[in-house]
C-alpha cells in the first residue's frame, strides 16, 4: 500500500467518474475492499471509495429486481425481495460467503467487478441472465452480465463504475439450484460452484470456481433441451470441463453433482 497517496470520498457518481477518468489521480475504485485491498496494483495512487454513494438500494423496477452495486452480502441475505425472488437463491448465495464480518463489507458490485474463481455471484448471475448497469465516460449503458468480462472496452473500476445488477422479470418465479462444494458452508475457497436451471426452452448449467470466470456447458444444455438421456448430458458436461483443462477430483465432483441434480444416481 506504499504507493497509495490519496483517499477520495466522492459525493456523487459524477464526481467519482471525474476522479476515475482523470489520469493524474491513478485511481482505484473500492467499495467493500475485501478483495481489492489484497491486490492493489503498483500503478494505483488514489483510493476512490464509493461506499457513500447511493448505490445500496434493492428494489423492483419495471418488473426487474434491481440490486445496487454497493449492496453488501448481508443486505442481500436479509432483503425480503431477494428472499422471495427465484426461490431465494440470491439470499442463499449471500449467506454462504465467508464470515459475517466479510458479509457486512463485501458488495455484489465488487464480487463481479474483477474475475476471481472463488467469487460466487458470477456463476448465479450468468445462470439467471442478469444485466449490469454501468456508468461510463459516455453515460449509462446496460450490458448482459455474461458479456461484461469479454468486452475489452469496459473495465469496471478502471474506466467505468458498476451501478446496478438487474435480474429479468421472468426469473422471479423460475427455479434455480446453487451448489457450492467447499470445506465448510461459509468457506470462501470453493472447490466447485454450480448453478442449474432446468427450464426446457433455455436450460442453464453454469460452472464456477474451476476458472477465473464461470462458463456454461453449452452442449450439455442443448442435450438437456432436446430430452437426451442423462448419460449423454453428463458426457457433454464432462467434455466442457475438460475443455478448460480441469481434471481430477474437482472435475469428477462437478459431474457427480450434476448427476445428482438430474436424478441419475
Amino acid at each position: 500500500m506504499n504507493n497509495i497517496k490519496y483517499y477520495a470520498f466522492p459525493s456523487s457518481v459524477a464526481d467519482a467518474m471525474n476522479i476515475l477518468l482523470n489520469r493524474k489521480y491513478k485511481a482505484l475504485v473500492m467499495a467493500g475492499g475485501t478483495l481489492v485491498g489484497k491486490a492493489i496494483p503498483a500503478t494505483a495512487e488514489t483510493y476512490l471509495d464509493i461506499r457513500n454513494l447511493p448505490l445500496k438500494d434493492i428494489k423492483v423496477k419495471g418488473g426487474k429486481l434491481v440490486i445496487g452495486a454497493a449492496a453488501t452480502f448481508d443486505d442481500i441475505d436479509n432483503s425480503e425481495l431477494c428472499r422471495e425472488w427465484a426461490g431465494g437463491i440470491l439470499s442463499q448465495v449471500a449467506s454462504q460467503c465467508s464470515s459475517q464480518l466479510i458479509r457486512n463489507m463485501a458488495t455484489i458490485g465488487g464480487n463481479i467487478a474483477r474475475p476471481h474463481s472463488f467469487n460466487m455471484f458470477p456463476v448465479v448471475l450468468m445462470c439467471m441472465g442478469a444485466e449490469v448497469m454501468l456508468e461510463t465516460k459516455n453515460g449509462k449503458i446496460l450490458v448482459p452480465y455474461a458479456s461484461l468480462s469479454q468486452n475489452k472496452n469496459l473495465k469496471p473500476g478502471e474506466n467505468c463504475i458498476i451501478l446496478e445488477v438487474l435480474l429479468p422479470k421472468k426469473t422471479k418465479t423460475q427455479t434455480f439450484e446453487f451448489i457450492k462444494l467447499a470445506k465448510t458452508k461459509s468457506s470462501w475457497e470453493s472447490y466447485v460452484t454450480l448453478c442449474f436451471s432446468n427450464e426446457k426452452k433455455n436450460p442453464k448449467f453454469v460452472v464456477g470456481a474451476l476458472t477465473p470466470r464461470p462458463f456454461c456447458a453449452v452442449e450439455a444444455e442443448k442435450a438437456f433441451a432436446k430430452g437426451a438421456p442423462a448419460e449423454e448430458i453428463l458426457q457433454k458436461f464432462t467434455a466442457a470441463i475438460e475443455a478448460v483443462k480441469v481434471t481430477g477430483y474437482r472435475a469428477e465432483a462437478a459431474t457427480n453433482l450434476l448427476r445428482r441434480y438430474l436424478g441419475a444416481e
